[in-house]
């Protein structure tokens, strides 16, 4: 059995995953290292185990984003919270009991009630429709305590708050009844319901990864055999954690993922390489730079890219038109000469659009860029050089009057990495011209097969291979005929894309990995 301890863990507080609204205002990058792994595990039917240790009570539709809601999943706190045998419903907000003096008003976002013409509740969902979390409110109109559903429709736990502020969270088994407390205000110490003290070693503990290291060693004491191996995503949350519980006999992978652990990091993770038998690198400059500050542990270091599975390769053949995808990063400067080479070679095009997309951006930035390409189109290009045809609304009749005008450009704005996954489906080429292109943007490219275009170099694009590398934006009409005049060097860069999957995904790695760990046992045993 592979065992993946997951790095799932929240900003604010260590063992609770966020529970944010899905419309929140900032990108929400889930993808890692262990979701591709784990779908690598999935493919050549390999026995695999997700051993969740964080508060999670979405996780059901988390994993199912991902596509890896199959994988038989362990969560310590649904055992301490004694979830099992558990019947999966679907909780509308008409399954809730109200008052019958409560009115309820709708909008996109969220579910406000009233009661005397004050708001009582206000209940949100998440990304895919489902009662996320319920809070409710003093007359005064602060929050008195704040429900959080589990996304198998019952209450997972509850926050009471006293003058505003969070005081306690109480965690429910299924029938409603706290297991144990959270105490918020009081350091994080956790009290366990009397009625339930059977079930715990003690009815006090000092802070929740107290209670969770209980949890953890029972599980580690009861089903794990000596074959057993552990992949454990580096995290400072778990590292130690983790380590100092697992068997001394069972291999421990350690995977280091650029979006979790920064290269400036590297130097502070010698005591958890030294627990470690094997350490799985995503980048191939992370790679060398690992091998220069510890030339004592090259043997341990091994190169494994993550992509993201979920990407169609190669669906923008199907479209007549070239559909380009230019990356906005609002905490970067926005360059306006890059903005006019794209425009006007778009202009210059008539077979090709552009999406010009941002992440989590707020409504001023929008209008800001929008602003700033129209400016550019009005000074420098002609507006009918970049029509795309008309559109009649949806009306019957092709009058005049119902008539509208489309450009061959658009603005998205993206609140997670579906939203861009959903935007690259027919996208031809990627345009990403800031001075550090984003990583999933770059991960997704490679995964989709989708050529990109950047002016910095980095280890996910390679020139003339699944890229072109432009020293001035001035290159940029060069660079994008290369890919859109003609099939052939974008199906070489597909086909570039997809070997360079396949070096790090199957069969092929599966051999790779079953000797490395062979080596490690043998000089276990030893």
């Amino acid at each position: 059995m592979y065992y993946f301890i997951p790095a799932w863990y929240g900003s604010e507080r260590k063992w609770h995953t966020n529970i944010t609204p899905w419309y929140f205002s900032h990108f929400r990058f889930e993808f890692d290292d262990t979701f591709h792994q784990i779908r690598i595990f999935q493919e050549q039917d390999i026995d695999s185990r997700l051993l969740v240790l964080a508060y999670q009570p979405h996780l059901r539709y988390f994993l199912h984003r991902h596509g890896v809601l199959e994988t038989e999943t362990y969560s310590i706190f649904d055992v301490m919270q004694d979830f099992h045998n558990l019947h999966t419903q679907v909780l509308t907000i008409r399954d809730i009991e109200w008052d019958n003096d409560c009115e309820f008003i709708y909008s996109p976002f969220t579910i406000i009630v009233q009661k005397n013409r004050k708001k009582f509740a206000k209940v949100e969902h998440g990304v895919e429709g489902f009662i996320s979390d319920i809070q409710y409110f003093e007359p005064n109109g602060q929050v008195h305590m704040h429900y959080i559903m589990d996304d198998r429709g019952f209450v997972s736990s509850v926050v009471f708050f006293e003058d505003g502020q969070a005081a306690y969270q109480e965690y429910l088994n299924p029938k409603g009844v706290w297991q144990f407390r959270e105490r918020l205000k009081e350091g994080g110490q956790v009290e366990v319901n009397p009625i339930f003290s059977y079930r715990f070693k003690m009815l006090e503990y000092s802070h929740m990864g107290q209670l969770v290291a209980e949890f953890l060693d029972n599980y580690l004491q009861k089903y794990v055999r000596e074959k057993d191996v552990f992949i454990i995503p580096s995290h400072s949350h778990h590292d130690q954690f983790v380590l100092d519980r697992l068997p001394r006999e069972n291999p421990k992978l350690l995977s280091l993922f650029i979006g979790r652990n920064p290269q400036d990091t590297f130097r502070d993770l010698d005591l958890t390489f030294e627990k470690s038998d094997l350490i799985l690198v995503d980048r191939e400059d992370s790679l060398r730079l690992l091998q220069e500050l510890y030339p004592e542990r090259m043997h341990q270091f091994y190169h494994l890219s993550s992509f993201d599975t979920r990407l169609r390769l190669g669906r923008s053949q199907t479209k007549k038109e070239s559909i380009i995808y230019y990356q906005l990063d609002f905490e970067q400067e926005i360059d306006n000469q890059a903005l006019f080479q794209v425009v006007a070679f778009v202009a210059e095009n008539k077979d090709t659009e552009v999406i010009f997309g941002a992440y989590a951006a707020s409504q001023n930035q929008i209008e800001e860029v929008e602003t700033l390409v129209n400016e550019i189109i009005q000074g420098q290009i002609h507006t009918d050089s970049l029509e795309k045809g008309l559109d009649y609304g949806g009306a019957e009749n092709p009058l005049e009057e119902n008539q509208e005008q489309e450009l061959r450009f658009q603005f998205v704005n993206m609140n997670d990495e579906l939203d861009l996954i959903k935007t690259l489906e027919f996208v031809r080429l990627i345009v990403d011209l800031n001075k550090q292109p984003h990583l999933y943007t770059q991960i997704a490219g490679i995964s989709a097969g989708i050529p990109q275009i950047n002016l910095v170099e980095t280890v996910y694009v390679e020139h003339l291979k699944n890229g072109y590398l432009i020293s001035d934006v001035t290159e940029f009409s060069k660079a994008a005929r290369y890919y859109t005049d003609r099939l052939k060097e974008w199906n070489q860069a597909l086909i570039y894309s997809i070997d360079k999957i396949k070096e790090h995904t199957g069969q092929q790695f599966l051999g790779k990995l079953e000797k490395w760990i062979e080596e490690v046992k043998n000089v276990k045993g030893t």
